[in-house]
């Protein structure tokens, strides 16, 4: 274990000692509840086969120690009753909390799914309708399984290359770079990326299949939207949010999904003419990566989130430190 970890621990266990934990949760009163986010549960060893970034995943040991802990101490509720509530002034029961999936990963119904369904908790996950089924992961998977294998002075001159901020880590300095480009700009970039380093490795099918979905809805998990293919909207023209958001929303229709008008938005990025254009497709709630509770009277299209992963929250002082902000 680093000195980082003990000294995280250290403070987590400082935070519950001193009752600051049990305030916090005390906020979750009936007019606020707690909506949790994860991406990925995989195995370490397949994280780090895969670069999977940190922040982007938890073991499967470490979500039902999760689930354990909110099956102990919190009242896990469908996302959209959550919503419902909320938007009705219906008080919610003391400890109220929703678990959340953005992307699509063939990893929550390998590894999530059967956790869940053991301790009958319900969940919702965010797909990418043009994504399912498909070979490959997302940019972001790329920019690391290339990156990441460099040796470091190669990785950081690379990054700088890129147009990255040589006073950040290389890794998140080029991922920051690319979130914050248009989609040619992004391209090009990648394109830049592509002819530096050897491409990574074939590897298994890693995002969810419709038939893949079908056995999530059928475990109790909702399937709403998260876009038609990951696009960050704010860098899109209307007539393009437009087409990402209803392209997406019908094809989840079709198949019987996205039946509560529900949308996360890619990598948390909206503005104000995302928003309205959300809410003109049908969205009758989005969620963004803001950390914070979703409170009664607060605008449901945008919803605050807690994001968790494996490295800050192991251990149950963690989890709690970690899952519920403070005042």
């Amino acid at each position: 274990m680093s000195l980082r970890d003990l000294a995280r621990r250290g403070v987590a266990l400082a935070y519950a000692g001193s009752g600051a934990s049990a305030r916090a949760r005390r906020r979750l009163d009936g007019s606020r509840a707690l909506v949790l986010m994860y991406h990925r549960v995989l195995p370490a060893a397949e994280a780090r086969r895969d670069a999977v970034e940190d922040g982007m995943f938890v073991t499967p040991e470490t979500f039902g120690r999760h689930l354990d802990w909110l099956c102990d101490r919190f009242h896990v509720l469908p996302l959209h009753e959550v919503v419902e509530r909320l938007g009705a002034g219906r008080p919610l029961p003391a400890g109220a909390c929703a678990i959340t999936f953005d992307d699509g990963w063939r990893d929550n119904v390998e590894h999530a799914l059967p956790a869940l369904e053991r301790r009958h908790l319900p969940a919702t996950v965010f797909v990418v309708t043009e994504r399912m089924g498909t070979e490959g992961a997302f940019w972001p998977d790329e920019v690391c399984r290339r990156l990441g294998p460099l040796p470091a002075p190669a990785r950081a001159a690379l990054a700088v290359r890129l147009g990255a901020d040589p006073a950040h880590e290389p890794l998140a300095g080029v991922l920051e770079r690319l979130k914050g480009l248009s989609e040619p700009e992004r391209e090009r970039a990648l394109d830049a990326l592509r002819e530096a380093t050897p491409a990574p490795a074939a590897r298994p099918r890693e995002l969810l299949s419709w038939d893949e979905v079908e056995r999530l809805a059928r475990g109790g998990v909702d399937v709403e939207s998260h876009g038609a293919s990951n696009a960050i909207l704010t860098h899109l023209a209307d007539d393009a949010v437009l087409r990402e958001l209803r392209t997406a929303r019908e094809r989840l229709r079709e198949r019987g999904h996205g039946r509560h008008h529900l949308f996360a938005y890619p990598s948390g990025a909206y503005d104000e003419r995302v928003l309205r254009i959300a809410r003109e497709v049908g969205h009758r709630a989005a969620l963004t990566v803001e950390r914070g509770l979703a409170a009664a009277g607060g605008d449901p299209m945008r919803i605050p989130r807690v994001g968790l992963h494996d490295d800050i929250s192991r251990t149950r002082a963690e989890f709690l430190w970690k899952a519920v902000p403070a005042a």
